[in-house]
């Protein structure tokens, strides 16, 4: 790669704490990457920058679930701009789509009144845009000189990919899923026009994460999952055969032992 190029990570929704996580691991490793050559980590598109970690491409979880990140493409073109530079790595986890759809939808419903999970599932099913079409905008618009495609990764697995020069060591990232019950709770206050204090809805949630779970609460049927995740399959196999496009980090190369 060279010196001036941008390296990107593109945080998704559905993925948790692994965008945080991987931006704080980058502000404690400055000095790892002004060493080796690799530029200051910043967050979003700051030309100063050369190390990236940018939430605002894909959006938010609800542009996941209505036409599958539909402005990702508008969004890259005006990022592609502000950095004014050539971008070497682009760095983007996934889902599949039986697993990504649920975590959106989960992501929202904490936050808001949802629809609920199986009357939206008919809509997901047909919608025609997924991972090939929004991957492939997005390589056209950055012209990346390596695209790496990480599927659920950890944030060590998303460090090594986007600064496998650097050594950064990501911390391990712990971030307990909303349990059903607590959810289905959430739903309900949502629905009676009822928010609660931080320190109250802490204490639901230690609560409800003591108690049994029944089914999930969002779920595609097995014969759906299984459609998805074949479709999921046949984008990797379309954009791995684009060139410049791996999924996974590189393996680190071998260092012999002097004799």
């Amino acid at each position: 790669m060279r010196t001036n190029d941008h390296h990107v990570f593109l945080s998704m929704p559905g993925t948790g704490a692994l965008g945080a996580t991987l931006a704080r691991s980058l502000a404690e490793g400055q000095d790892a990457l002004t060493a080796a050559g690799l530029g200051r980590a910043v967050l979003g598109p700051v030309a100063s920058g050369r190390v990236h970690v940018d939430e605002t491409i894909c959006g938010r979880a609800a542009a996941g679930m209505e036409n599958f990140f539909p402005l990702a493409e508008a969004r890259a073109f005006a990022f592609a701009r502000k950095i004014r530079g050539p971008v070497g790595r682009l760095v983007l986890p996934m889902l599949p789509l039986d697993a990504l759809y649920p975590k959106l939808w989960r992501a929202q419903a904490a936050r808001r009144e949802m629809p609920a999970f199986d009357a939206l599932a008919p809509h997901l099913l047909a919608e025609p845009r997924g991972w090939f079409d929004l991957v492939s905008e997005l390589i056209a618009t950055l012209a990346p000189r390596e695209t790496i495609l990480l599927v659920d990764p950890t944030p060590a697995e998303a460090l090594a990919a986007l600064l496998p020069e650097a050594g950064l060591v990501a911390p391990v990232a712990v971030e307990p899923e909303l349990p059903d019950t607590a959810l289905a709770m959430l739903q309900r206050l949502h629905r009676s026009g009822i928010t609660l204090p931080a320190r109250q809805l802490s204490r639901l949630v230690a609560f409800h994460l003591r108690q049994p779970q029944p089914a999930p609460i969002a779920a595609f049927s097995e014969l759906d999952a299984a459609r998805l995740r074949r479709q999921f399959a046949a984008d990797l196999d379309q954009l791995t055969g684009l060139p410049c496009v791996r999924v996974g980090a590189a393996p680190q190369p071998v260092v012999l032992a002097a004799e």
